[in-house]
């Protein structure tokens, strides 16, 4: 494919992240979109496809309220459940195809009562009631149970691979050290050593309060077009290399055996096979990070084979700056990542990595940035992109 059909990101945005914004789910999703369209250098009317992360199972916006409230008519629309990183595969395949020129994907994000105990006596944020729950995060009633599967995941790897607590805690210290470069982090300001790792409350054990990301008020938009439409737009492009998305075997995270890796494994083999890049090429590494049992399987399927994350973390641990460099090079989620900057369910693992390429952003920036990658998801739907400096 040349340089000219590909698909590029030409615009992103995101509505600072907090507990409570004041705001209704899809005040946020229009404010981002808006914003990530006026960063693109367009007009609202210039929009001719939308696709956004809508699912009933955690209640988000329509995209046809989006579109209404932009005042445009869509000729090309889409939604999907999450992972959000879906919804911008589908707009690049769009573009790809001829379906539209300019496409805007969205994502909000909402402290709903089901993802937050505060949240649980407020009337406003009462979820709404679905038959179609798939993670059973409203008929459970247990303590933390969104998070169980994912905490028992993480006791299999403890027990099969022999990591430690340790290990998840440099995933987790990493996102926090980077959020202190994060101004709109929701913990910037807030450093936590490993020790502090090691002696924080447990949650779903062995998870701690620090495995988990923070349920939040968030809007997330993205921008795209072909590549050959943007040589006089205000912004360097960003090129989206390669997608892929992967399903590995019968996984449900309830009934049956949770293996987040083979799913992982799917996305990387078919990203590096469809560029030819390799890991040591990374200059970002945007691995989701829902939980870290989830990051532990995106740096295992990308930087090696299923076991070896506790090795690769110890070889890039930097215990003085709290950071991880895996290979020695790719900087891992500098942003802060959904443990630390917000719960973006991954649009934030895309829009930092096109904020690196850039070249904008700030204290943060990795010199030099030419090749990020950015998956989301955990099996059995994953996605990932490999994207490069225009």
């Amino acid at each position: 494919m040349s340089r000219d059909s590909k698909a590029a990101i030409i615009g992103v945005a995101m509505t600072p992240p907090v507990r409570d914004s004041g705001v209704g789910i899809g005040t946020l999703a229009l404010r981002a979109a808006r914003d990530a369209i006026d960063d693109a250098g367009l007009k609202p009317t210039q929009i001719d496809g939308i696709t956004g992360v809508f699912c009933t199972d955690h209640p988000t916006v329509w995209p046809g309220y989006v579109a209404a409230g932009l005042g445009i008519d869509a000729l090309w629309s889409s939604s999907t459940a999450p992972p959000s990183a879906s919804a911008v595969i589908e707009a690049a395949n769009a573009i790809a195809a001829g379906a539209c020129d300019y496409a805007l994907c969205y994502h909000a994000k909402y402290r709903w009562s089901h993802t937050s105990a505060s949240a649980r006596h407020d009337p406003l944020r009462q979820s709404p009631f679905v038959g179609f729950d798939p993670d059973l995060s409203r008929p459970l009633v247990a303590h933390c149970a969104a998070a169980m599967p994912f905490a028992a995941q993480m006791r299999r790897h403890m027990h099969e691979f022999g990591s430690r607590r340790e290990h998840f805690g440099m995933i987790a210290v990493n996102g926090r050290s980077w959020a202190q470069h994060n101004e709109t982090a929701m913990f910037h300001g807030k450093p936590i050593s490993l020790a502090d790792y090691v002696a924080a409350p447990m949650s779903a054990e062995p998870f701690c309060l620090y495995d988990m990301d923070m349920p939040c008020d968030i809007g997330t938009a993205i921008v795209l077009a072909r590549a050959d439409k943007t040589r006089d737009l205000p912004r360097k492009p960003v090129l989206i290399e390669a997608s892929a998305s992967g399903m590995a075997g019968r996984t449900d995270q309830i009934f049956q055996p949770f293996d987040g890796y083979r799913g992982a494994r799917i996305v990387m083999k078919a990203l590096w096979n469809r560029t030819g890049y390799a890991a040591h090429d990374l200059d970002v590494a945007n691995v989701y990070d829902g939980f870290t049992s989830i990051a532990m399987d995106w740096i295992e399927a990308a930087f090696g084979a299923e076991g070896d994350g506790p090795g690769l973390l110890a070889d890039g641990w930097d215990a003085d700056a709290g950071i991880v460099r895996l290979l020695g090079r790719a900087v891992m989620n500098p942003h802060g990542g959904n443990l630390s900057e917000a719960r973006t369910q991954g649009m934030g693992q895309i829009i930092e990595a096109v904020r690196q390429l850039r070249g904008e952003a700030g204290s943060r920036q990795v010199p030099g940035a030419r090749l990020a990658l950015a998956t989301n998801g955990a099996n059995p739907i994953t996605v990932g992109m490999l994207l490069s400096a225009g």
